[in-house]
């Protein structure tokens, strides 16, 4: 990981490991401009995923032994799916009840805020990559736009996209 990849006009890396997916993304957190492979963005997906459903699930279950209501995965439409979409509805639940678990919820809630915005310039810069305007990662404000905008991120790189860089 030399100052290639922290080069911000290096073209984006095919084949990056999780590692150097994470350091993309941290040095092109605001970075709107040029593009990020297949691999860097699923890579930090995957990683996004796996902390998230660490700190919201695995651990205040494994400290409290239940499961808190997972309304920050469901981003601003959680409580109408919730109310309106059986498939989407959880029994809500109390407050943790140990300082530990508040603090890992807490830790989560930070750690959506701290990579919101990282996380849509790398879905700025993958759709670029595959030569399609940033501006559709706005769909992620519909209800069905979020499904639709990781539909895209799928599509194979494309030469055309260098017009991004």
């Amino acid at each position: 990981m030399s100052s290639v990849v922290l080069d911000p006009e290096s073209p984006p890396l095919v084949g990056a490991g999780p590692g150097q997916a994470f350091v993309r993304f941290v040095a092109n957190a605001f970075r709107l401009r040029g593009r990020a492979s297949r691999s860097e963005y699923w890579w930090w997906m995957l990683i996004n995923l796996v902390v998230v459903a660490l700190a919201q699930f695995v651990l205040p279950w494994l400290i409290e032994n239940r499961l808190p209501q997972p309304a920050l995965l469901f981003g601003p439409f959680g409580p109408w799916l919730a109310a309106n979409i059986t498939l989407f509805s959880v029994a809500p639940t109390a407050a943790p009840q140990t300082a530990l678990a508040a603090g890992i919820l807490i830790a989560c809630g930070l750690w959506l805020l701290v990579t919101l915005i990282p996380g849509y310039t790398v879905a700025v810069r993958r759709l670029h990559d595959s030569n399609l305007s940033g501006w559709w990662v706005l769909l992620v404000l519909l209800p069905v736009g979020a499904l639709i905008v990781l539909l895209l991120t799928t599509r194979r790189s494309r030469p055309e996209g260098a017009r991004f860089d």
